[in-house]
């Protein structure tokens, strides 16, 4: 027998970095970048609001508090087509496309519109760029998102899906043989023979690989003969 830091020094100064290999995103989580990837695409990708509320000028709520028309509504995916004018104001949703002439966002809790849905109600002066993420805020062209020997966490594979990605090359999970061996173990679940046990072992180590972020590789069990052993192995 040796000790469990033996045992430890032993498995650690014969590890190796296993060779990288295409990982789909969904399966990536807890895997090893091995290269550096650099944003190609700025995200945001055009100038949006980032709350739900209405767009307008800024200029115009100088005197608040004001009334504004209301000349339509902007949606999430919507293209940007529309255009204010002064004293003019669009409704626009989280994520939609700030129309030409706006430079700013009212937030939806701070208006009230008026009873004929004409015009809304602004209460207070609204500054440049309040509640508008610009193109690029988030990530920038030419912005190192990752780096080799970086743990790909679950912040890491959202910006790398915002930027069209499907897959990252990484080293790849170890996988974990798990081996329960005894003339005591029952081969299967159910009443137990007269001097015989449940494994317990086996599950409970293919659990706590699973949760270390290994891929354990269930070997079943097998009985006190070498050469049974061997042949499980091989």
């Amino acid at each position: 027998m040796i000790t469990l830091d033996q045992a430890q020094l032993y498995v650690r100064e014969s590890l190796v970095a296993l060779a990288p290999v295409e990982i789909s995103l969904d399966q990536a989580l807890g895997c090893v970048a091995a290269e550096v990837i650099v944003a190609h695409v700025p995200v945001p990708g055009f100038s949006s609001s980032a709350m739900d509320g209405y767009a307008l000028r800024a200029t115009d709520t100088i005197d608040a508090p004001v009334s504004l028309r209301i000349v339509g509504a902007t949606l999430a995916g919507d293209v940007a087509t529309s255009r204010i004018d002064a004293h003019e104001a669009i409704r626009i949703m989280t994520g939609a496309p700030l129309p030409d002439g706006a430079d700013c966002v009212c937030m939806i809790e701070d208006v009230e519109v008026e009873h004929d849905g004409t015009s809304v109600q602004i209460p207070r002066t609204i500054e440049i760029d309040r509640h508008v993420r610009h193109l690029g805020d988030d990530v920038a062209v030419g912005q190192v998102l990752i780096e080799p020997g970086d743990e790909l966490l679950a912040a890491h594979l959202g910006v790398l899906a915002t930027q069209g990605l499907t897959s990252v090359l990484a080293h790849p999970r170890p996988r974990v043989g798990v081996l329960s061996t005894g003339n005591e173990l029952a081969l299967e679940f159910g009443p137990l023979e007269a001097g015989k046990i449940h494994d317990s072992n086996r599950p409970t180590l293919i659990a706590l690989l699973r949760w270390s972020g290994f891929t354990p590789i269930d070997l079943g069990t097998s009985d006190d003969d070498i050469v049974h052993i061997a042949d499980t192995f091989r």
